[in-house]
């Protein structure tokens, strides 16, 4: 099964007030910067895995942090319900 998020490049979420920025790596990993613009920011590492040709699960070691849903990508753009919220983000 095709990844249903693309692996090796960077999706940065489209917002004026919210910074998220993920980096799905081939072999699970994810590296992501969350935070608010202008204001604090963290760096998490975290798991991902496919659930089905459309949704991944991400996880630290306190379990599942986010499910992603309805996995579209058009362009150079991505959406997807992120724990039930619509986002946008920019493949780069």
């Amino acid at each position: 099964m095709k990844p249903p998020v693309p692996t090796a490049r960077r999706l940065a979420l489209v917002s004026e007030t919210a910074v998220e920025s993920y980096r799905f790596d081939p072999d699970g990993t994810v590296a992501a910067v969350l935070g608010e613009r202008d204001g604090p920011t963290c760096a998490p590492l975290f798991r991902w895995s496919a659930l089905s040709a459309d949704s991944i699960e991400l996880s630290d070691g306190d379990g599942v942090f986010a499910t992603w849903t309805h996995i579209e990508i058009e362009g150079d753009e991505l959406r997807a319900l992120c724990n039930g919220q619509a986002k946008v983000f920019r493949i780069g």
